[in-house]
């Protein structure tokens, strides 16, 4: 058989590329700011954040990998550890083509995995975390949530906690959970400076109105970004939102969206790479 020579030159223009995109996943970046915050508590000023989401351990982002990622995490010596849902992948999620589905383990045992690797971070002031769809979408969030209490993270399901003085806001999953903003913000004023964890960056505008830095995941920022296209692979559910990934200005409030760790549905990312968010506040 033979094939044209445009034919036979688009897919060597194509080839390395494709090539690429299956070794991305495993280029982990680590993203530095300083973030200005009015009202930050000065027991606050200085405080280092290490931002984690959508780890996503499954038959297609290994324990192995997400192991080195805690470890370039605690090479950062942050003060506390933010994660923001997804630590798993539902088994219906992979694509059929990547044909994962036929030997991935149950979605249990990677949740008993991921909570062994959790269990080696690092940070003084504690490690907290939300719900994301994946971990709640069978009914599997509470169990998930007792494994990684066991392993010293705390979950925060609509409700908040202070370290130094700041409040750590946490909000369920708004795709398949029951978010209740107002149960979480109970207590602290608008003005006073906050952090709020929630898996779906659409809970912004929930919030913006608010004196906080919000982190979320979900999107993956698109984790396929093709050449000369506008195409990214994002759930159906955040597709019209204006809140991709990276950061974002609100009324009062500030947006940051991760990439995320982990890959889902196939291993493939690209011009997207995997990454650790590390924030320290400052007084403004």
């Amino acid at each position: 058989m033979k094939f044209s020579p445009f034919l036979t030159g688009a897919g060597a223009l194509l080839l390395p590329p494709l090539i690429y995109g299956f070794v991305e996943p495993y280029r982990l970046v680590v993203r530095r700011f300083d973030v200005e915050v009015e009202n930050l508590p000065e027991s606050a000023d200085g405080l280092r954040l290490a931002h984690l989401s959508d780890l996503h351990c499954s038959a297609i982002t290994s324990s192995r990998f997400l192991r080195r990622a805690i470890e370039t995490c605690n090479a950062e010596a942050p003060d506390l550890v933010l994660m923001t849902g997804d630590y798993v992948s539902r088994r219906d999620s992979y694509l059929p083509f990547t044909g994962a589905r036929l030997w991935s383990k149950p979605m249990m045992e990677y949740a008993r995995e991921v909570a062994g690797v959790l269990a080696d971070l690092r940070a003084p002031e504690g490690v907290f975390a939300v719900s994301g769809n994946h971990d709640s979408d069978d009914g599997n969030w509470m169990a998930i949530a007792d494994l990684l209490q066991s392993c010293g993270v705390t979950p925060l399901l609509n409700t908040s906690v202070r370290v130094r003085d700041l409040p750590i806001l946490g909000v369920d999953d708004l795709r398949v959970g029951r978010p209740d903003v107002r149960a979480a913000c109970e207590g602290i004023s608008r003005h006073a400076a906050h952090l709020v964890l929630s898996h779906n960056p659409r809970v912004f505008a929930l919030v913006e109105n608010r004196n906080c830095v919000m982190l979320a995941g979900h999107t993956h920022s698109g984790q396929v970004h093709l050449p000369l296209t506008s195409f990214r692979r994002t759930p159906k559910d955040t597709q019209s939102s204006p809140w991709q990934g990276g950061w974002y200005q609100g009324q009062c409030g500030r947006l940051y969206v991760s990439a995320g760790v982990g890959s889902v549905h196939f291993p493939l990312r690209f011009a997207c790479p995997p990454e650790i968010v590390i924030l320290t506040l400052k007084r403004k």
